[in-house]
C-alpha cells in the first residue's frame, strides 16, 4: 500500500520530534510519512567526543551537512574532517565512523533515503525532556545503554562492527 506525500510539508522547530541516541540529540525534522518514504531528515548535536561507532547502513544513502563544529568522519580507512559547511554523501553498505572533535559541539543535518531509519530513533532513543536537568540524565542513559540501540539497529539494516565482530566468535 503507498501514501501519497502531502504537497508540501511544514515543520516548525516546537514540532520537531527530539531523542537522545548513543549521546546525540537528534531532532527529527521529517520522516516517511511527510516524504512519502523519500527520505528522512535529521538534526544531530553531538557532545565534543560523542559520536557512532562503526557501523554500515544496507539500505540507505546518508549525507551529512556540517552546520557548526568539527567531525573526524572514518570511512574506507581514510579520516577526513568535516567542518561547518562541508557535505558528504555516503552510499549503503560502506562502514562508518564519526567523531565530535570540538572545542564546541558539532551540529549535522543528517539526511536517509530511502526513509525509515528515523523509527529506529524514535524506537532506541530516549526522548528528550524538556528540562535541562533531565535532558543530561536521558544524554547518559542513552550512551548507557547504547547496547539496546545497537540490538534494535539490525531490524532497519544497521549494523554494527563491534556487534558483527562478537556474534562471530
Amino acid at each position: 500500500m503507498s501514501t501519497t506525500p502531502p504537497l508540501f510539508t511544514l515543520v516548525n522547530v516546537a514540532d520537531r520530534r527530539t531523542y537522545w541516541v548513543g549521546g546525540q540529540c537528534q531532532a527529527v525534522i521529517v520522516g516517511s510519512a511527510d516524504t512519502g518514504g523519500r527520505y528522512a531528515l535529521s538534526h544531530s548535536t553531538i557532545a565534543v567526543g560523542g559520536g557512532a561507532a562503526e557501523h554500515a547502513h544496507s539500505r540507505e544513502a546518508e549525507a551529512f551537512y556540517v552546520l557548526s563544529g568539527r567531525l573526524a568522519f572514518s570511512v574506507a580507512g581514510e579520516t577526513r574532517m568535516l567542518v561547518s559547511g562541508t557535505f558528504l554523501h555516503l552510499e549503503p553498505g560502506h562502514p562508518y565512523s564519526f567523531v565530535a572533535q570540538g572545542p564546541d559541539p558539532a551540529e549535522v543535518l543528517i539526511l536517509y533515503a530511502p526513509a525509515g531509519l528515523e523509527r529506529l530513533i524514535a524506537e532506541a532513543g530516549i526522548a528528550d525532556p524538556e528540562n535541562p536537568q533531565a535532558s543530561r540524565r536521558a544524554a547518559i542513559r542513552s550512551i548507557e545503554d547504547a547496547a539496546t540501540l545497537k540490538a534494535a539497529a539490525r531490524a532497519y539494516g544497521v549494523d554494527y562492527v563491534d556487534v558483527a565482530a562478537s556474534e562471530s566468535k
